[in-house]
Protein backbone atom coordinates (compact mmCIF):
# COMPACT_ATOMS: atom_id res chain seq x y z
CA UNK A 1 0.00 0.00 0.00
CA UNK A 2 1.78 3.09 -1.24
CA UNK A 3 -0.52 5.77 0.12
CA UNK A 4 -0.10 6.83 3.76
CA UNK A 5 -3.48 6.31 5.42
CA UNK A 6 -2.60 6.57 9.09
CA UNK A 7 -1.30 9.18 11.46
CA UNK A 8 2.33 8.78 12.49
CA UNK A 9 1.82 6.53 15.50
CA UNK A 10 -0.10 3.62 16.94
CA UNK A 11 -2.75 5.05 19.26
CA UNK A 12 -3.84 2.00 21.22
CA UNK A 13 -3.65 -1.73 21.75
CA UNK A 14 -6.37 -3.79 23.36
CA UNK A 15 -6.82 -7.05 25.21
CA UNK A 16 -10.08 -8.96 25.57
CA UNK A 17 -10.93 -10.50 28.92
CA UNK A 18 -13.89 -12.20 30.53
CA UNK A 19 -13.66 -10.52 33.97
CA UNK A 20 -12.95 -6.81 33.50
CA UNK A 21 -12.73 -6.01 37.22
CA UNK A 22 -10.27 -8.78 38.04
CA UNK A 23 -8.15 -8.11 34.94
CA UNK A 24 -8.10 -4.33 35.42
CA UNK A 25 -7.02 -4.74 39.05
CA UNK A 26 -4.31 -7.24 38.08
CA UNK A 27 -2.88 -4.92 35.40
CA UNK A 28 -2.97 -1.92 37.75
CA UNK A 29 -1.08 -3.88 40.40
CA UNK A 30 1.43 -5.15 37.84
CA UNK A 31 2.01 -1.64 36.43
CA UNK A 32 2.06 -0.01 39.87
CA UNK A 33 -0.65 2.49 38.98
CA UNK A 34 -4.09 3.32 40.39
CA UNK A 35 -6.95 1.11 39.22
CA UNK A 36 -8.67 3.00 36.38
CA UNK A 37 -12.42 3.45 36.20
CA UNK A 38 -14.35 0.71 34.44
CA UNK A 39 -16.81 2.27 32.03
CA UNK A 40 -19.68 0.90 29.97
CA UNK A 41 -19.88 1.65 26.26
CA UNK A 42 -22.72 3.81 25.03
CA UNK A 43 -26.06 2.54 23.71
CA UNK A 44 -26.85 1.81 20.09
CA UNK A 45 -28.93 4.98 19.87
CA UNK A 46 -25.72 6.99 20.32
CA UNK A 47 -23.12 4.69 18.73
CA UNK A 48 -25.08 3.58 15.64
CA UNK A 49 -22.78 0.56 15.83
CA UNK A 50 -22.79 -2.17 13.21
CA UNK A 51 -21.45 -5.70 13.22
CA UNK A 52 -21.23 -7.62 9.94
CA UNK A 53 -23.35 -4.92 8.32
CA UNK A 54 -26.22 -5.16 10.83
CA UNK A 55 -27.14 -2.92 13.77
CA UNK A 56 -25.18 -3.97 16.86
CA UNK A 57 -26.72 -3.47 20.29
CA UNK A 58 -23.84 -5.14 22.16
CA UNK A 59 -22.22 -3.18 24.95
CA UNK A 60 -18.84 -3.68 26.57
CA UNK A 61 -16.98 -2.91 29.75
CA UNK A 62 -13.77 -0.96 29.14
CA UNK A 63 -10.85 0.29 31.19
CA UNK A 64 -7.93 2.35 29.92
CA UNK A 65 -4.33 2.73 30.96
CA UNK A 66 -2.78 5.86 29.44
CA UNK A 67 0.95 6.01 28.83
CA UNK A 68 2.94 8.89 27.34
CA UNK A 69 2.96 7.32 23.90
CA UNK A 70 0.04 4.86 23.76
CA UNK A 71 -3.20 3.77 25.37
CA UNK A 72 -3.77 0.23 26.63
CA UNK A 73 -7.44 -0.84 26.64
CA UNK A 74 -9.11 -3.79 28.36
CA UNK A 75 -12.43 -4.93 26.90
CA UNK A 76 -15.02 -7.37 28.21
CA UNK A 77 -18.41 -8.05 26.58
CA UNK A 78 -21.30 -7.32 28.96
CA UNK A 79 -23.39 -10.28 27.81
CA UNK A 80 -23.88 -12.74 24.93
CA UNK A 81 -25.11 -10.18 22.38
CA UNK A 82 -23.25 -10.89 19.10
CA UNK A 83 -20.35 -8.50 18.53
CA UNK A 84 -16.85 -8.27 17.13
CA UNK A 85 -15.53 -8.62 20.70
CA UNK A 86 -17.61 -11.65 21.73
CA UNK A 87 -16.92 -13.51 18.49
CA UNK A 88 -13.16 -13.00 18.82
CA UNK A 89 -13.17 -13.87 22.54
CA UNK A 90 -15.14 -17.08 21.97
CA UNK A 91 -12.95 -18.09 19.03
CA UNK A 92 -9.51 -17.11 20.39
CA UNK A 93 -9.91 -16.81 24.14
CA UNK A 94 -8.63 -14.02 26.32
CA UNK A 95 -5.70 -12.00 25.08
CA UNK A 96 -4.62 -9.57 22.42
CA UNK A 97 -7.47 -8.26 20.25
CA UNK A 98 -6.38 -5.29 18.20
CA UNK A 99 -3.98 -2.50 17.48
CA UNK A 100 -5.50 0.90 16.70
CA UNK A 101 -4.24 3.51 14.30
CA UNK A 102 -5.54 7.04 13.99
CA UNK A 103 -6.76 7.88 10.53
CA UNK A 104 -7.44 11.13 8.74
CA UNK A 105 -10.54 10.22 6.72
CA UNK A 106 -12.44 7.20 8.05
CA UNK A 107 -14.72 6.68 5.07
CA UNK A 108 -11.91 6.84 2.50
CA UNK A 109 -9.53 4.78 4.63
CA UNK A 110 -12.13 2.01 5.05
CA UNK A 111 -12.79 2.04 1.29
CA UNK A 112 -9.09 1.79 0.40
CA UNK A 113 -8.44 -0.97 2.92
CA UNK A 114 -11.47 -2.92 1.69
CA UNK A 115 -9.93 -2.81 -1.78
CA UNK A 116 -6.79 -4.35 -0.24
CA UNK A 117 -8.88 -7.24 1.14
CA UNK A 118 -9.51 -5.87 4.65
CA UNK A 119 -13.28 -5.50 5.04
CA UNK A 120 -14.88 -3.56 7.86
CA UNK A 121 -16.58 -5.98 10.28
CA UNK A 122 -17.76 -3.47 12.88
CA UNK A 123 -17.93 0.27 13.28
CA UNK A 124 -19.63 3.00 15.24
CA UNK A 125 -19.45 6.39 16.87
CA UNK A 126 -18.20 7.55 20.25
CA UNK A 127 -18.23 10.96 21.86
CA UNK A 128 -15.67 12.88 19.85
CA UNK A 129 -15.13 10.47 16.97
CA UNK A 130 -15.67 7.13 15.32
CA UNK A 131 -14.12 3.67 15.15
CA UNK A 132 -13.97 0.75 12.74
CA UNK A 133 -12.65 -2.79 13.11
CA UNK A 134 -11.19 -4.41 10.02
CA UNK A 135 -10.74 -8.11 9.37
CA UNK A 136 -6.97 -8.21 8.98
CA UNK A 137 -6.43 -11.46 10.88
CA UNK A 138 -5.64 -13.61 7.84
CA UNK A 139 -2.82 -11.38 6.61
CA UNK A 140 -1.72 -9.38 9.67
CA UNK A 141 -2.56 -12.01 12.35
CA UNK A 142 -4.70 -9.57 14.38
CA UNK A 143 -7.65 -7.22 14.12
CA UNK A 144 -6.99 -3.63 13.12
CA UNK A 145 -8.97 -0.73 14.55
CA UNK A 146 -9.21 2.70 12.97
CA UNK A 147 -9.88 5.72 15.18
CA UNK A 148 -10.85 9.12 13.85
CA UNK A 149 -11.22 11.86 16.42
CA UNK A 150 -13.03 15.09 15.65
Amino acid sequence: MEQKLFKDHVMQFAILCRDIKKTTEAWAEFLGVPVPEIIISDTYENTQATYNGEPCHARIYQSFFDFDNIQFELISPMDDTPSVWLEYLNKNGEGFHHIAFGCKNMKETKRLLAEEGFPTVADGEYKGGRYAYLDTVGKLTMMLELLEND
